[in-house]
């Protein structure tokens, strides 16, 4: 059996922002995409640590875009989510929505 990947809460949460965004993500974007869903505000730092990680384990892959004038010369660094990273989300939504059938009723959603 091949080794599997785990991901913790915060990997999942930017892989699926990076995901949305498509290619067009770069750090401050995905910042911004992120804190605009979740109830939390995260930083940059931990962003871009969680960004290297995803990185490492081959989740998302980036691309350096040319350098900007505007940014003193800095290239802006685009993510994308890898084939591996897509089949990681797919296989831990369909593990979620098994663990989600019945918890209506055990979370009392359907009490005033």
């Amino acid at each position: 059996m091949a080794e599997r990947t785990y991901l913790g809460e915060f990997e999942q949460i930017v892989l699926w922002t990076v995901l949305r965004m498509g290619g067009d993500g770069y750090g401050a974007t995905i910042l911004e995409q992120l804190n605009q869903r979740i109830d939390r505000r995260a930083s940059p730092g931990a962003l871009y640590a969680t960004l290297d990680r995803l990185e490492e384990k081959r989740m998302i892959v980036s691309r350096l875009a040319d350098p900007e004038v505007g940014r003193g010369g800095r290239r802006k660094r685009y993510m994308t989510v890898t084939v591996a990273g897509r089949s990681e989300l797919a296989r831990l939504r369909t593990e979620w929505t098994y663990m989600w059938e019945g918890m209506d009723a055990a979370l009392g959603a359907n009490e005033p």
